[in-house]
C-alpha cells in the first residue's frame, strides 16, 4: 500500500533550500531551473526568511527585492537579472509585483511550485537531459549499427556529440577534445567492430572506375565514372567534411577536421584552376537566377577575400544584396543591376556581416563557457555528496567529535545565525545540516588527516 505523506511545502523549502555562509541547492531544482535561476531562487528564499525573522513581510507575504541588489548579491547584470525574472515566473516559482513611483518590484514565493519540483519522482539524470534538450534544442535519437549511422555521427556537432555519450552513458575524458576522438570512443563502446572498417566498401566511392583516391586540391572536376555523367568538385568534397582515402579507418576518413569549428563551416577550396568555377557560389547564382558569368565571379572573388575565405558569409552578402535590389520598382533587369551592384562593393555591408559573424562566435563561446560553469558546479555537488557518504560512515565517535569541531569554527564565523533553527535542522535534515557546515567539515578533516573518500 503506497502511503503519501502531506509535507510543509513552506517549511520545506524554508529549511532546505535557503543560504547562510554556503550555498545550499537542492539536485532536483538544479537541474529542472539550471543555475542561475536557481541561485536567484535561493537569494530570494534567504531574504524571504530575513523579512520572516524580523517581521518585515508585508500581509500576503512578499517582500520588496531591488534589481541591483539581484546584481550585486548573485554576480549578474542587469540583463541576466530580466531574463532570469521572466524565467521564474513562467516556471511559476515566484510572482512579481511593480508597485508605486518609482516602480518597486515586489516577490510572492510558490512554496507549492517550489516544493513539488524538489519532490519530484524524477531522478537527477533525467532532469539534467530534460534541461539540456529544452536549453539547447539538441535531442539526438540514433542509434549505431552500421557504416551509414556513422555517417549521421559525423553529422553531429562536438557538443552534440557530448551529448549523445551522456544520454547513453558513455563516459569520455578531457582527451576527446575533437568530433573525431567522441567519435570513436562512442564506436568502441557500441559498435567495436567498425573501427577497423574500410571505405573501400562504401557503395558511393567504390562504384567508380578505379578512382579510389579523391583528395581536395588534386583532383578537380575529374571524371568519377567511365560514362563522364557526375563531376566531383573540391568545394563538394571539403563541406561534406569527408576525405577518402583506401586502406584508412573508417572513423578517420569521416572525420577530417580534429575540431569543431565555432558556428562556421570555412568552406573554403584552396585549388585554383583556371577555368574551373566555384560550383557552391555558381548554384548560388542559378537559384537566384542569375548568370554566374566571368565577371560575376571575378567580382565574388574580390568580395570573398574580404571575408577571409569565408564562403558561408559570402553567401549572406550576395542574397542581401539580391533581396535589397528586389524591394526596388521598375527594374528592367535585375541581373544586370545584381552583376553592377557586385562590382561597387559595399564595404557598411561587409563590415556588418562579419560583426554579426563575430557576434555569434562570442555568443557560442559564452554557451560554452556556461556549460562548462554547469558542470564544473555539479562536479562540486557531487564530490560533497561523496565525502558526505563516506564521512557518515565513520565511527561514530569520530563523526560527533568532527562535527562538534566544525560546528564551532562555524558559529564563530557566523554569530548572527539562529542557533535554534541551526539545532532543529541537525535534528530534523542531518544531511542537510552536514552540507550548511560542510566546508568546515572539510576543514578539520584534512587538518586531522581523516580519510574520508576523495579527502584522503
Amino acid at each position: 500500500m503506497e502511503i503519501k505523506m502531506k509535507i510543509d511545502s513552506k517549511s520545506f523549502v524554508l529549511n532546505t533550500l535557503s543560504q547562510d555562509a554556503s550555498w545550499i541547492t537542492n539536485k532536483k531544482i538544479f537541474f529542472t531551473l539550471g543555475h542561475q535561476l536557481t541561485q536567484i531562487l535561493v537569494y530570494l528564499i534567504d531574504q524571504y526568511k530575513y523579512f520572516e525573522a524580523n517581521n518585515a513581510l508585508r500581509q500576503d507575504g512578499s517582500f520588496y527585492i531591488s534589481n541591483i541588489d539581484l546584481q550585486v548579491y548573485n554576480t549578474m547584470n542587469e540583463s541576466q537579472i530580466q531574463t532570469l525574472k521572466k524565467r521564474g515566473i513562467e516556471e511559476g516559482i515566484f510572482k512579481i509585483s511593480l508597485e508605486g513611483i518609482p516602480v518597486k518590484s515586489y516577490y510572492y514565493l510558490n512554496f507549492d511550485k517550489i516544493a513539488e519540483i524538489g519532490a519530484t519522482d524524477k531522478t537527477n539524470n533525467e532532469l539534467a537531459l530534460e534541461y539540456f534538450k529544452k536549453t539547447t534544442g539538441v535531442d539526438i535519437e540514433l542509434q549505431v549499427n552500421n557504416k551509414e549511422d556513422i555517417l549521421n555521427l559525423n553529422k553531429l556537432s562536438y557538443k552534440e556529440l557530448r551529448f549523445y555519450c551522456k544520454r547513453n552513458n558513455i563516459t569520455y575524458t578531457g582527451k576527446h577534445k575533437t568530433k573525431n576522438s567522441l567519435i570513436e570512443l562512442i564506436l568502441e563502446k557500441q559498435c567495436p567492430e567498425l573501427l577497423k572498417a574500410d571505405f573501400s566498401s562504401v557503395d558511393d566511392i567504390s562504384s567508380t572506375s578505379g578512382q579510389k583516391n579523391i583528395h581536395c586540391g588534386i583532383s578537380v572536376d575529374e571524371k568519377i565514372s567511365t560514362s563522364g555523367q557526375k563531376n566531383i568538385h573540391c568545394e563538394e568534397i571539403v563541406s561534406s567534411e569527408i576525405q577518402w582515402t583506401e586502406n584508412r579507418p573508417l572513423v578517420e576518413e569521416i572525420s577530417a577536421h580534429n575540431q569543431e569549428q565555432i558556428n562556421q563551416e570555412q568552406n573554403t577550396c584552396h585549388v585554383h584552376e583556371k577555368n574551373k568555377k566555384d560550383k557552391k557560389i555558381e548554384n548560388l547564382f542559378h537559384e537566384l537566377g542569375i548568370n554566374f558569368t566571368d565577371t560575376n565571379e571575378a567580382s565574388c572573388l574580390l568580395i570573398l577575400d574580404k571575408f577571409e575565405g569565408n564562403k558561408i558569409l559570402l553567401e549572406k552578402y550576395l542574397i542581401s544584396i539580391y533581396n535589397q535590389l528586389k524591394k526596388l520598382t521598375n527594374i528592367k533587369n535585375l541581373p544586370a543591376l545584381f552583376s553592377k551592384k557586385l562590382k561597387e562593393i559595399d564595404y557598411s555591408l561587409i563590415n556588418k556581416i562579419k560583426k554579426e559573424n563575430k557576434n555569434n562566435i562570442e555568443k557560442t563561446l559564452e554557451e560554452q563557457k556556461k556549460i562548462k560553469d554547469e558542470e564544473r558546479s555539479i562536479e562540486n555537488t557531487n564530490n560533497m555528496d561523496k565525502i558526505i557518504d563516506n564521512f557518515l560512515s565513520l565511527d561514530k565517535e569520530i563523526q560527533e567529535n568532527v562535527v562538534n569541531l566544525a560546528e564551532q569554527n562555524y558559529l564563530k564565523e557566523n554569530s548572527v545565525i539562529n542557533i535554534e533553527m541551526l539545532k532543529a535542522i541537525k535534528k530534523n535534515t542531518y544531511r542537510t545540516y552536514l552540507k550548511m557546515i560542510y566546508f568546515k567539515l572539510l576543514e578539520i578533516i584534512k587538518k586531522n588527516n581523516i580519510k574520508v573518500g576523495e579527502t584522503a
